[in-house]
């Protein structure tokens, strides 16, 4: 059994192109995998909590299991660790610390809906909620767009976060930076709205604030709540994940966003479509990214 480490991981220096092409053949496989809901148990109010999430992945021949705990006096509060089984042998292969993957491929998921859903067009693009994922999120938009394409990229400027941002980034001269201390201001006219905001105690705006065409990628499923009964198109990448949701049964037109890969049904038909994309984050592409990594690593496909 091996242990790996983020450092480890970190050192591959994986392309963003790369773990996209790895969420898209995940969802595209989707169908032929084992994903029971996640099991969540809770103690102290909900304060710490382990959530466990199996799954089979037949077409890399692994098996695994995705442990989150938190624990609000440890540090990190948050921690994630996955254990990696040879689907033929039963053995196991590796404990890897799962942060990193959490990260990206919650970030690549969010891209390869981008790809897949938004208008081909786009010229504005917001985000809200630049933690360690939406900053992933941010980043590997930028590494993958085309760069002779001029884009629009705004920010909600919350605790002064936009100026660093743009800081970092002012190389990138087919962008263009626009900070926002209002949430209205700043969808009105985005064609794209990424939110990673972990927590909203309300819907952030009218439905009607958002134009014909925008796509809407909730990473955390915070803020749009209202939107859910009035927009075109909702996609996700579980139904089970999905169905719990408050105004389920109120959707207009809900799919797998693996019926979209696989041909079944369409995605966008035209510009005037709004769409919100869903991804709940499955332990799939966890154990898929977790098996490339170690292949990477060690070139281990079995253990005997």
């Amino acid at each position: 059994m091996i242990k790996i480490t983020t450092e480890q991981i970190v050192s591959l220096k994986i392309t963003s192109q790369e773990m996209i092409e790895w969420v898209n053949e995940t969802i595209k496989n989707k169908k032929s995998m084992l994903l029971p809901e996640k099991i969540s148990i809770k103690m102290d109010e909900g304060k710490i909590f382990y959530n466990v999430m199996p799954c089979v992945v037949e077409t890399e021949g692994v098996a695994g299991v995705k442990v989150v705990t938190r624990y609000p006096n440890r540090t990190p509060v948050l921690d994630s660790k996955l254990s990696l089984y040879d689907l033929k042998t039963g053995y196991l292969k590796a404990i890897i610390d799962a942060d990193f993957i959490t990260t990206w491929r919650t970030a690549a998921v969010a891209i390869h809906s981008i790809n897949l859903l938004a208008v081909h067009e786009f010229k504005i693009i917001s985000f809200v909620g630049l933690g360690t994922i939406g900053k992933a999120t941010l980043k590997m938009f930028l590494d993958t767009i085309d760069k002779k394409r001029k884009v629009e990229i705004r920010i909600l400027n919350y605790k002064n976060i936009g100026e660093s941002i743009v800081k970092q980034y002012e190389g990138d001269t087919n962008v263009t930076w626009k900070l926002f201390d209002n949430y209205i201001d700043m969808a009105k006219d985005s064609d794209i709205i990424v939110s990673a905001v972990t927590f909203a105690e309300e819907d952030f705006a009218d439905e009607s604030v958002y134009k014909k065409g925008v796509l809407l990628v909730p990473i955390h499923t915070r803020g749009f709540q209202n939107c859910d009964k009035t927009f075109d198109k909702i996609f996700g990448d579980d139904y089970n994940h999905i169905q719990g949701f408050k105004y389920f049964a109120h959707f207009k037109n809900f799919h797998e966003i693996s019926d979209v890969i696989n041909g079944i049904c369409v995605g966008r038909e035209n510009n005037e479509e709004r769409i919100i994309a869903y991804n709940i984050g499955i332990a799939l592409h966890d154990i898929v990214f977790a098996q490339k990594i170690m292949e990477k690593l060690y070139n281990i496909k079995e253990i005997k």
